[in-house]
This record gives C-alpha cells, structure tokens and sequence, in this order.
C-alpha cells in the first residue's frame, strides 16, 4: 500500500491517487477513487434532491427526472412555472458538478485523454456510459506494463477486414436485439433507441476492431458505422421498420455511432490496455436498463406547431368557401409522398359554425375535426378527434405494422387564418399543434416539420389553385 501511495515516475503526474483525494482539477486519479467518489457523490445528491422534493415542496423525485424534470409521472404536482423549486435544485447542485467535472478531468489526464472528453459529463444517459467506462479503465502508464489478453481476444481476427466483419455481425446482431426489446417489447422510442445504443455500438464496435492489433481512426470511424448499417438491414429484412424510417434515423444513428467510436478509439489505442468481456457487458448492458427506466419514467413529449401560409390572388369569402371544404387535389405528387408519407386527398364538412365537423380524407384515412371556433371569413380552428396512421412503410411486405404508426405522431389541433392584404388579396396561413412521442425531440422534430410543412402547401396550393379560378 505504501508502494502505491508514493510517487512512482512512471505515472504521468506525480501526485498521489487515494482514496482522499480533494476536489481538484489537477493532479490524476485512479480507476476505484473515480468510482466510489462518483458513486458516493451521486447517491449523496439524489438523497439530497429527494429530501428537498418531499420535505420542502411535498412531492415525489426519482432517478429519470434528471433527464426531464417536468414530464415524468410521479411529479405531476411540479408545473413549468414552479421556478423556486428548479432554482434550488440548481443552487445545490453546484457544488456537486465542480467536484464532478474535477475528478473527471484527474481520471482523463491519467488515461491520458483529452479533457475535451469532460463533456460528455453533462450529456444525459450518455455520462452514465462515459462514468462506467472511465471508471474500468486503467491508468495510462509510460512503460505500459505486459499482462495476458482477456481470452475473447483471441477469436477476433488480426486481419483488419476480418475483425471489421466479425465487430460488424457481433455488434450489429446485439443492435437488432436490443432495438426489439425497445421497440416490440416496451414500445419505446426514446433515448436509449436513438442516442445510448447507436453510442455504444460505435464504441464497442471499435475495441473488437483493435482487439490485437493497432488501428488507424480512419479505419476505426469506418468500422463504427458498420454495426449500425448492418442493425438497419436486419431491421428491415425483419419487417420490423420500413426503409423511409431508417433513412430518417440514419443521420443521428450514424453520427452518435462516429462519437462513440472515437471513444473507443481511444481506449484501446491511447490507453494501451485491452478491455475485457465483463466490461464489455457492462457497457452494453447499460442500454436496455437505460430502455427500461425510460419506459418507466413515461416522458411526455412537447407540443410542437407548424405554420405555413400563400398568397392567393382573390377576396377572402372566396378562399374561405374552399378553406372549410375543397374538391380532390390533382393527383400530382412531389417526391416526398412518394415514400409512404400520407397525403392529403380532399375535405368536406358538416354542418356550420362551432360544433361542425370537418373531415379531411388523406391517402391512409380520415382526419375527424370538430370545429371550436368559426369566424367566417377570418379563423377556422379546430381540434383532432381522430387521425388515420401517418404514414405507410416503404417496404417489399405486404403491410408493416410498427408501433410508431399508432399514437406516436398526434395532431392536436389546426387552424386557418386568413388576412386581406391591402392590394385585396388574401393571406392564407394553415398551422398544425402536434406531439412526437420519439426522442430525442429536437432532432425528430426537424423531420416532423418538414413533413408537416409540405402537407399544409399541397392543401394550400390547392385552395389556391381553385380560389383564383372561382368566377369573381
């Protein structure tokens, strides 16, 4: 023990690594300091939330609320507005992230990694993989000390094309497994789905990849990618997914697979020592439990709105007689409903004023929409009492049925608003309201919009199109 407490000159920084080490950036720290501290840190801060949360304001806190305070069941008492709340969460939680962010920084420097690497500290389901990663590996040392090889090393091929195909199938299988569980099992389309596994998939990916020899990062980046690839196929040749969805999934599966490669890269590559297959569980196994606490926690998703508007060359009584009901539109698509997406068809209405329902027929079913406020020739609002499947699956099956078709992407409500412009044209604007059950939000979002934008330009083209040909 002695022997460990003293300074060692082989060690990248001279100062001691105990189990007492102060809260500082500087200086290193070892594998097992890392963890009890982190450990030790993250329940005393839990525990601390939690007496706040039930002595002080008289609510429930769990584990999943870090990564979305204000949606999750158990706190429904907690509103957007209760701010005093929040700001005393924020306020002890200070000291907590100094300390965090100061033994994160001690573990990188002796792992010998960039400190760069601190920011995945703030990043949600994603620190906890970094935590246990950091918390397995060894300290980087200049004369790097000889031990045998975990025995799984030697089924991995010294070639590189065969240790790129055997990450690719070993990597890519767990990935098709675990988007099941997700998927089939808990009808989960969340964090764990689209961020922590293709994460891990890069990561792991890369450490078979550079199992037993020295890898260049090119051909690490390269190998990362491939188990997400090969997760797709298997996906679609399942019918599990159709091919318009994993394009849309693709762009963020493919990035997040790169990011954590890079990791791996740097494990196997900067900390000279290879990982063994219990960590390599470990790490794996960290995504579907991340799935299940997701599943638990029942986050609900925010309410987005879309907002889309033409000029139509003619009075406003005009284009409010084709708002409220239009003919079929020409049957003239652009690519994008080409691909599945559902379009809409044509729009009738019965009865008129508030408490009229509007039936707008797209390519997949039946929009119902009860009127909630009529001011003709001005604001048509309403609301969604029913909705057909978003979309159908691009695919060579007869018919796919996976769960995001049903109640994951909701219309809530809609409106028409129409402005006569000075000249005595009419400024139509469509805005939709919807939730997207699929996270993360912000990156579905971009694609939700775009959908829902070019769905209100075909009804509005169309209003347009008939409006300036209606006799004045």
């Amino acid at each position: 023990m002695a022997e460990r407490l003293a300074w060692n000159p082989a060690r990248m920084d001279p100062e001691p690594n105990h189990l007492m080490s102060l809260p500082t950036a500087g200086g290193t720290m070892d594998q097992w300091p890392y963890f009890f501290w982190g450990a030790g840190l993250m329940a005393v801060k839990y525990n601390l939330d939690r007496a706040i949360a039930i002595w002080g304001f008289h609510r429930s806190w769990f584990f999943w609320n870090y990564i979305k305070p204000g949606g999750f069941a158990g706190i429904d008492a907690v509103t957007p507005d209760d701010r005093r709340f929040y700001y005393i969460l924020l306020l002890t939680s200070l000291p907590f992230v100094f300390a965090g962010v100061a033994f994160t920084l001690r573990r990188l420097r002796s792992a010998g990694l960039s400190p760069a690497f601190c920011i995945l500290f703030f990043l949600p389901v994603i620190n906890l993989i970094f935590f246990v990663v950091l918390a397995m590996i060894p300290a980087r040392m200049v004369e790097p000390a000889v031990r045998a090889e975990p025995g799984w090393h030697a089924l991995v091929p010294t070639s590189a094309m065969g240790s790129a195909m055997a990450s690719m199938v070993v990597v890519g299988t767990l990935g098709v497994v675990t988007t099941l569980f997700s998927v089939k099992g808990l009808g989960d389309y969340g964090w764990g789905l689209f961020v922590g596994l293709p994460f891990t998939m890069g990561m792991v990916s890369v450490m078979i990849h550079g199992a037993r020899q020295k890898r260049s990062m090119v051909s690490c980046i390269f190998v990362s990618m491939l188990p997400v690839l090969f997760t797709g196929i298997g996906l679609f040749g399942l019918a599990v997914e159709g091919i318009f969805c994993l394009i849309m999934a693709s762009p963020i599966a493919l990035v997040l697979a790169i990011f954590g490669g890079l990791i791996g890269y740097a494990i196997v590559e900067q900390w000279h020592r290879r990982v063994g297959s219990a960590a390599l569980c470990v790490i794996f196994a960290s995504v579907p439990l991340t799935m299940g606490f997701e599943k638990q926690a029942g986050e609900t998703p925010p309410v987005y709105s879309v907002t889309s508007s033409v000029v139509i060359n003619a009075p406003a009584e005009t284009v409010w007689a084709n708002v409220i009901a239009f003919s079929e539109i020409p049957d003239q698509r652009e690519l994008l409903f080409h691909t599945g997406i559902a379009y809409p068809i044509k729009a009738r209405i019965d009865g008129m004023g508030v408490g009229a329902v509007r039936h707008c027929i797209f390519s997949t079913g039946e929009f119902v929409e009860p009127i909630t406020f009529w001011e003709e020739p001005q604001v048509l609002r309403f609301s969604v009492a029913q909705q057909p499947e978003p979309m159908e699956e691009l695919s060579p099956y007869p018919r796919l049925n996976t769960p995001h078709l049903h109640g994951y992407l909701r219309s809530h409500a809609g409106e028409f608003r129409l402005t006569t412009l000075p000249d005595g044209r009419t400024l139509l604007a469509g805005t939709t309201w919807y939730t997207d059950q699929i996270w993360p939000s912000p990156y579905w979002k971009l694609w939700s919009d775009y959908i829902i934008h070019h769905i209100h330009l075909r009804v509005l083209n169309h209003i347009k199109a008939v409006s300036e040909n209606t006799p004045g």
